[in-house]
């Protein structure tokens, strides 16, 4: 019985140990952005306090401040429309492409494939001016198309990579038995192989969005005041020398 409590008391001291350092990692890792947070509800003079403020009467005058700026707001909903754009135009082609680099063997698909990978593996800067003078020609500069555009060449690859690896996972023998039940190659994929492909599709959107939300380069290059996103437009908040607001 003495066995039992103590073994009983050890996996208690062991639970509580692991709960202790998992609570431990959690502030470690959420300080940061708690601290971030903070800063937030905060005035500038409590920001730059020494020594920094703990304990303070919180305030939303940074958030009335952003908030009540109409090209703030404009440069939202910019950013918005661009990046679900980009998303969904990469996904819409990237996934049909996967799925044909997956499952279909054609002449070049190896070449093919590996040129779109060294497309992803250009640096941003080195088709920036050729885009640009492209995109002048066609009448689509300083327009939320062409940063679309410019985020979906790039965003492409990636979807591409990510789902053809997906595709080739699942099991073939799935599509066959639709086709056996008299459904064709569209209707299986349709039917079949997009809800296996959720988690995959999920991931690549992810990741896209990421790309086209947090881009500056382009969109610095791309836009004008009407169309500019978040990225350029938080550029404004910079103070100069008195710092950044």
């Amino acid at each position: 019985m003495a066995a039992v409590v103590g073994s009983r008391r050890m996996r208690r001291l062991q639970a509580g140990l692991v709960y202790a350092a998992l609570i431990a990692l959690t502030v470690i890792f959420l300080f940061p952005l708690l601290w971030v947070l903070g800063l937030s509800l905060k005035t500038r003079l409590q920001v730059f306090a020494d020594p920094p403020l703990f304990i303070w009467w919180p305030t939303l005058e940074n958030y009335i401040d952003v908030l009540g700026r109409s090209d703030f707001l404009l440069a939202f909903v910019n950013t918005l429309i661009v990046a679900s754009s980009a998303v969904t135009l990469s996904l819409c082609v990237g996934v049909p492409a996967a799925y044909a680099f997956a499952r279909f063997p054609f002449a070049g698909r190896s070449f093919l494939f590996f040129a779109l990978l060294v497309m992803r593996m250009l640096p941003p800067i080195a088709v920036l001016v050729p885009m640009y003078v492209l995109f002048g020609k066609l009448g689509l500069a300083t327009t939320r198309l062409s940063v679309v555009l410019a985020y979906s060449t790039f965003a492409l690859p990636l979807v591409v990579w990510i789902m053809r690896g997906f595709f080739e996972d699942l099991p073939k023998e799935l599509e066959e038995s639709a086709w056996i039940d008299g459904a064709g190659r569209y209707r299986a994929f349709g039917s079949i192989v997009l809800p296996l492909a959720k988690p995959g599709i999920a991931a690549a959107g992810i990741l896209c969005l990421q790309l086209a939300w947090n881009d500056f380069l382009f969109a610095a290059v791309l836009t004008n005041n009407a169309t500019q996103t978040l990225p350029v437009k938080m550029m404004s908040f910079s103070a100069g020398d008195s710092g950044v607001d």
